[in-house]
């Protein structure tokens, strides 16, 4: 059976998947935070799906931590009706604990709604009953408590205040870009939950985890926490994953290379390392979910000269940004890339018109 399992951003929704894990060896995971982002991995799934059309193949679409409006119930159930049309053994199961899904639980029977259980332990229970585990699951039965006591705010729960520890830890882990570098960044929160059963039935074991969380995070990125600041152990980290995706990254204009990263934010030493490392490219620019513009150069091209004519903006010749003229946000980086292929092709369009006309008169 191959697995499509898409969940929640915090804590309760990756605890979801480290639980999955335990129990699917195909499996393929996504992500979404509440709005339009949950529609786009809904389709993103089903794009997926139809890559790979094998007849009388097992699916299981599972979404777990995150409730759907009706409209997107009505699709998830439509495609999967088709799915099966194909041929497609698929199966849909979501399992939640949010009230406002209880519209489209009432409709749907795939549809599992909870509102005493967090979702992790609606998923860690669910699963035990339809599938055989593939590895042991003792140490993972207490995390899934603790989670619970934190998700549903059980003072007196199970490591309820060794959950504040865990929930901050996911909301903070943001070393890893999760729109550039997907599959790292849930696998850099893993690593970090992995550690906890370390930690969880020792006296104040929230205390000492949260004192070595820091420095396992250092480890986690591939560091030596006694050598590396986390600054420069993060940079490094980034600017390797970053490398592998140079073909699909690059983008030309007058003539120069640049790399374009999308969402990282506070660019400033990553885009510096990333040019000493790759000195093939000449710019370095990265958009924020807004359209803002950060551009950076080792100066090899004067980014303030770029921002001031694509962007409407201005800075330094290696330091500059601006913003992006009618930007349309999306939760795909190849729509943010094509964007900048627009702007950058109808910026150059326009000088040939411009010429043209004047070449006329």
């Amino acid at each position: 059976m191959q697995v499509f399992h898409l969940s929640h951003i915090d804590l309760d929704g990756y605890g979801c998947q480290f639980i999955s894990r335990h129990f699917f060896k195909d499996i393929k995971f996504y992500n979404a935070n509440y709005g339009r982002e949950v529609s786009a991995r809904l389709h993103e799934i089903l794009d997926d799906i139809h890559k790979t059309l094998e007849p009388k193949r097992k699916i299981l679409i599972l979404v777990t931590d995150l409730n759907l409006t009706l409209n997107e119930a009505q699709f998830l159930q439509e495609q999967s009706d088709a799915l099966r049309l194909q041929g497609l053994e698929v199966q849909v199961l979501l399992l939640d604990h949010h009230a406002t899904g209880q519209d489209a639980a009432k409709i749907y029977h795939w549809y599992h709604l909870d509102t005493e259980r967090s979702a992790s332990k609606i998923t860690f229970e669910t699963l035990q009953k339809l599938h055989t585990p593939l590895k042991s699951l003792e140490s993972l039965a207490p995390m899934v408590e603790m989670i619970d006591s934190i998700d549903i705010w059980q003072e007196g729960g199970f490591g309820f205040e060794f959950g504040k520890v865990c929930m901050r830890m996911i909301s903070s882990t943001h070393e890893l870009n999760r729109f550039m570098f997907d599959e790292e960044h849930r696998a850099y929160k893993f690593a970090l939950l992995e550690k906890v059963p370390d930690y969880l039935h020792q006296e104040r074991g929230e205390v000492a985890f949260d004192n070595d969380l820091f420095r396992l995070k250092k480890i986690a990125l591939g560091g030596n926490p006694d050598l590396e600041t986390m600054d420069n152990i993060a940079s490094n980290a980034q600017v390797a994953l970053l490398a592998k995706k140079k073909e699909e990254c690059t983008l030309e204009c007058e003539g120069k290379r640049g790399f374009l990263s999308y969402s990282m934010g506070g660019i400033s030493v990553l885009a510096n390392l990333f040019l000493e490392q790759n000195p093939e490219f000449d710019f370095y620019m990265d958009v924020s979910p807004k359209g803002s513009v950060s551009l950076r150069s080792n100066g090899k091209c004067d980014v303030s000269n770029l921002s001031k004519q694509y962007f409407n903006g201005g800075g330094h010749k290696n330091a500059s940004g601006g913003k992006i003229e009618g930007f349309k946000e999306s939760f795909s980086y190849y729509d943010i890339k094509e964007q900048l292929e627009k702007v950058f092709h109808k910026e150059k369009a326009a000088d040939y018109s411009f010429f043209g006309n004047r070449f006329e008169f």
